[in-house]
């Protein structure tokens, strides 16, 4: 959680979600990265990023609220956060309300 909690540091969450094979069950030590999915109320200070640590890679894809609410139904990162991601800060069903 460490590493997550760096990555994420400074951007100001509404969500955020472990995806891919940690969320899955498939995390293979040295071998898989830990991929997040980032949901921000405003203009984020960057739109992609990896960050090196003990556990691997951490990769962290950021969207704007506004941009999730208008595309979550049509982005395969955004349809996988909420279908079988790891919600890590935030609840997803709270989340699709604000879109409303």
């Amino acid at each position: 959680m460490q590493a997550i909690n760096r990555a994420i540091n400074g951007l100001n969450p509404i969500a955020a979600f472990i995806i891919g094979s940690m969320a899955h069950g498939e995390f293979v030590m040295g071998m898989s990265d830990i991929d997040l999915v980032v949901i921000v109320s405003g203009e984020p200070p960057f739109r992609a990023r990896i960050i090196g640590s003990q556990l691997g890679d951490v990769e962290i894809v950021i969207f704007t609220l506004d941009e999730f609410c208008k595309y979550h139904m049509d982005n395969n990162m955004m349809l996988e956060s909420l279908r079988t991601g790891i919600p890590i800060i935030g609840d997803p069903k709270e989340l699709i309300k604000q879109c409303k």
